[in-house]
């Protein structure tokens, strides 16, 4: 009898921790986990030409369970200005980073303190030496050989040479220095004359390229990057009507505007990076970093479309250029 009284006990005891556990892990599952903090960073943040890229990183967030920190800031005067805008977010507890850096060559070596700490992603451009960090962007040099071909259409049989400008942007970015490198071998394949070729900030452009096209004026004005793009419309549009036909615009951009104004006929032919892919693989990688921990991030490479008045309404290249977000 006592036997058999231990016998029940014990079973009774086992199917106590069985429930137990049961019910724990139901309760467990139930409760989510803590999300981790990725921080952004990017020049001129609030510019629309993010939007796109931060609907991907809001998408990815929401996907991934991540607390994004898309933060606020202006054009950098310079690296050490950045710099101190990263390691702000280090020092205020952000466990992952996506970051835009807007040298290829400066603040290496606190970056590379920084990524042995967490998880960082480099977005559209790389940085010097190459390889040592992850980059999620588009071909770049692939980007500058579309741009080529687009304004190799344009001039086609002509045999008059044609005058070139272009707006190269900020050469310390290996993006731009590579998409410069990419428009100059298409156009070295043909009749044309690159009359100047203009890098720096916005200010300083806007300068240069209001001199420069007063003496040596140009039939086709190349721009490689957003900024440059819109900078070139505000140009031409300051000049008049006219300068539609006498000055063609080809550029590469993703904000409203440069496509407002490709669609009213200022820019002859857009290159569209696929910005909301380019947000969303940048956060999904950082999240795979941080859940595995011993993982190595890895390079990501996003498409790009080249549209003009002809296929700016079809489906796919909406989709791209307004992406809505589920």
């Amino acid at each position: 009898m006592n036997r058999n009284k231990i016998y029940f006990s014990l079973l009774m005891l086992i199917l106590v921790i069985v429930i137990g556990g049961a019910v724990y892990e139901m309760l467990d599952a139930g409760k989510e986990e803590k999300p981790y903090t990725v921080s952004v960073i990017v020049e001129d943040s609030n510019n629309d030409r993010w939007i796109a890229m931060r609907q991907g990183l809001e998408q990815a967030a929401q996907d991934y369970n991540i607390n994004l920190n898309f933060v606020f800031s202006g054009e950098f005067d310079d690296i050490e200005e950045e710099m101190e805008l990263i390691l702000r977010e280090v020092r205020g507890g952000a466990e992952g980073l996506i970051i835009q850096m807007i040298s290829d060559d400066e603040g290496m070596e606190e970056l590379g303190e920084v990524e042995a700490q967490m998880a960082v992603m480099l977005i559209e451009s790389d940085v010097e030496p190459q390889g040592v960090y992850a980059v999620t962007g588009p071909d770049n040099m692939g980007i500058g050989m579309a741009l080529g071909r687009e304004v190799m259409q344009e001039i086609g049989a002509d045999s008059e040479q044609k005058r070139i400008g272009i707006l190269c942007g900020n050469q310390k970015q290996i993006a731009m220095q590579q998409r410069l490198a990419g428009i100059e071998q298409v156009l070295a394949e043909k009749n044309t004359e690159i009359s100047w070729v203009l890098q720096g900030n916005k200010a300083d452009m806007i300068r240069e390229l209001t001199v420069n096209n007063q003496e040596e004026p140009v039939d086709i004005i190349i721009a490689l990057g957003n900024a440059e793009t819109e900078l070139a419309v505000d140009y031409l549009i300051g000049r008049g009507e006219e300068r539609k036909e006498n000055c063609l615009l080809y550029g590469v951009g993703c904000s409203e505007k440069a496509v407002y104004y490709l669609d009213k006929g200022w820019i002859k032919s857009l290159v569209v990076p696929n910005e909301f892919n380019m947000g969303y693989l940048s956060m999904e990688e950082v999240a795979r970093q941080l859940k595995y921990r011993l993982s190595r991030a890895e390079n990501m490479e996003v498409d790009y479309l080249v549209i003009d008045q002809t296929n700016l309404y079809e489906e796919e290249n909406q989709k791209i250029l307004f992406p809505i977000v589920q």
